[in-house]
Parts: C-alpha cells; structure tokens; sequence
C-alpha cells in the first residue's frame, strides 16, 4: 500500500517513468503559474454569482413595489387629491452645484417635499436601519410603494449620496382607440401604430405634475426648452387643449372633450423658460438618475415606449378586429437603479467591472417591473 501511495506521490509530482530520475521543483513551478489564474477564475466566480444574487433580489423589489401598487384604492391611488403636487418633487437640497439646473419650478423647497424626508431619512419615519416605519408614514400611493420596497431590500440598502441609486414609480392610462372607425379624428399623425386601425395609446401619465421633460440637449452642452416627447400625456388626440373627461355625453370627436390632467398641474415651460421647465418624469426618490440628452430626472421610459408594449408587435396583431378586444388598462411601472460594488474587491478584476459600466465606471444595476393599476383605468366615453 505504501508502495503505492509512493508512485502516485511520484507520477503528480512530475517524476518520468524511469523513476528515480526525478526533476525536482518541476510541480511547484507549475503550481507558481496555474494557481493565480485558478483564483482568479474562482474569484470572478465568486463575483458573478454576488451581481446575480443582487440583481434577481432588486428584480424581487421592483416587484413588490408594483405589486403593491396593484391593490392601492381611493385615497391611496395616484389620482387622490390627499397627495399634493410638492410630494411629488425632489427636495432642492438633493439637487445641489452642477445640479440645480435639474430643480423643477415653484421652489419647492425641502420643507415643503416632505414626502421624501420623513420617508427615508429617519425623523421621524425611518429608525435607525432605514426601513420604512408604517406607523409614521404616511401612506399614499408613492409612499406606499417605496416603503414597500426599503423594506424588501434587507439587507441591502440604498446610497442616496452615491449619484446612482434611484426608485422611479409611473402611472399609465393606456386606452384603445378605433381610429378606424371615424378617419383622421381621433389620433394625430404621429400614431402608434400608422393608419387608422384600432390601437393602445397612452391616454395618460402620473404623477401628473411630474411626467413630462422639456428641456433638451440641443448640442453638446446647450440645452433649449423643447419637449423631449410630441404632446402631452393626457392629450392622445394631440389638439393640444387640455382637455376633460366626458361629462353629460359629450364625446371627443364632436367638442374634443376625452380625459383630465387635474387643472394648474401642468408644468410645461412657456416663452423658452429653461429655469421654470418641467423637468421630472415620475416620481423619483433621490433625483439621481438624470436622463441622457436631457436636463430631465426620472424614468427614460417614454409613452411611445409603453404604446409599443401594449399594442404587441411581436404577436403580429394585423387584424384589425383582433386588435380592437384589446382592452383599456392602467398600468404601474417601478423602476430601480442600483450602485452594485464588488464583493472581493480584487483589483486585478477591477477592470473588468469598469468597462461593463456606465461612462463613470460605475456597475449599475437596474430592473424594472409593470403591473396592473385598476386605479388608473381609463373609462373614455367614444361616440358610436
């Protein structure tokens, strides 16, 4: 047994088949050179299976913030009238130096966004550990969902100073608009879907103070007062009126009476006003994300984006007959940006990280969620 031990001793340590003609040091050498890289394919491993967990566990997040979004009633819809248009901004005081520029009008100030500082910073609704405290907060619709979602995180946590981590909660009014049966009237040229045929069309978008970007980069460094998107959210027959939900039969094609955007709420820019612009799109947390082009915080998703995902494309939805089952729905969409950092922080992987991130070098995480919101369903009255 001994005897045996011996040669295989011998055969993994590089000893030739003549034994005893050993070349001694032979395995270390080579033992030198294949354990580094060993650790290193272990490592990065390592590192790949920390960016999957937490990816799948903020997917997890995104998730329940929308799913909770799904049963919220009444009071806590995003329509109530119990949440006031300063909730919705991001406090100035997160929106310092370089910064400022993002800031949306009125000059809502921190005290007035309370909204977000009762809601994370700890006095008095968060303890200790930043875990929403229901019994202090309270509990509208935006407020619900992203306490939902702190909660859900543990144990990781949200780094509100790093430029990075952001919650983004949207609203979506999406009817269905048969444009093929009244020619030309009911959609502007600019349709989802081109001709008349029946179609999903965003109808309207919450918060409604904050959906909409109208400061643009014209060109490197030079931003204008222009509308990142054709209309209005809650203009979808693009007359550019304000217009009202049907009251006393009243229809859209006659008197261009369709749907509400609650009066005053609009904060489009006038007369090339780049300080006074709306610029917000949904409810943003910490204002971090800044979307690309724009002088604009909040979600990238634009409403032709959402049109797109509602009317199916891929399902080759050509009958005109088929496409008009399709029903009116609201929808809910929550959003999640992320600093991920390296668990092993091994700078010979560094590199790696760096050049799949974003133009800072930062690994960013972000996922998305969308569920129904019944709150939000638009009941359009149509002519016959």
């Amino acid at each position: 047994m001994r005897k045996f031990i011996k040669v295989i001793l011998q055969v993994l340590d590089g000893t030739p088949a003549e034994y005893g003609k050993r070349q001694a040091g032979q395995s270390m050498v080579e033992l030198v050179l294949v354990t580094p890289i060993l650790i290193i394919l272990l490592a990065g491993l390592v590192e790949i299976g920390w960016f999957a967990n937490n990816y799948l566990s903020l997917l997890d997040v995104t998730r329940a913030g929308a799913r909770r979004a799904t049963v919220l009633r009444a009071e806590q819809s995003p329509r109530s009238v119990a949440w006031l248009r300063q909730y919705t901004y991001v406090p100035h005081s997160y929106l310092t130096g370089a910064e400022t520029f993002y800031r949306m009008p009125y000059g809502v100030n921190d005290t007035d966004a309370t909204r977000l500082e009762y809601r994370f910073t700890g006095d008095p609704a968060i303890d200790d550990t930043g875990a929403c405290n229901f019994a202090y907060v309270d509990r509208l619709f935006y407020n619900e969902i992203v306490c939902t979602m702190i909660i859900s995180m543990d144990p990781l946590d949200f780094n509100p100073a790093n430029d990075i981590d952001d919650v983004i909660v949207s609203g979506f009014s999406v009817e269905m608009v048969d444009a093929s049966r009244h020619s030309g009237q009911w959609l502007p040229a600019d349709r989802p879907v081109a001709g008349d045929v029946p179609q999903m069309v965003v109808a309207g978008r919450y918060p409604t103070e904050a959906n909409e970007c109208d400061v643009i980069e014209t060109s490197p460094g030079n931003f204008a007062v222009a509308s990142r998107e054709g209309r209005d959210p809650f203009d979808f027959n693009g007359n550019n009126v304000r217009d009202v939900f049907p009251q006393n039969g009243v229809d859209i094609v006659n008197n261009i009476n369709d749907f509400t955007e609650l009066a005053g709420y609009d904060a489009r820019a006038t007369n090339g006003d780049l300080l006074n612009a709306e610029k917000q799109v949904g409810f943003s947390l910490f204002g971090n994300h800044k979307i690309p082009g724009t002088y604009c915080i909040g979600s990238e998703w634009t409403m032709r984006e959402v049109e797109n995902f509602f009317n199916l494309p891929d399902y080759g939805l050509a009958d005109n007959a088929t496409r008009s089952m399709l029903p009116g729905q609201g929808m809910a969409l929550v959003e999640l940006y992320w600093q991920h950092e390296m668990l092993l922080q091994m700078p010979l992987l560094s590199p790696v990280f760096t050049a799949v991130g974003n133009s800072d070098g930062n690994m960013v995480i972000y996922v998305w969620a969308a569920f129904p919101l019944p709150e939000v369903e638009p009941f359009i009255v149509f002519p016959p």
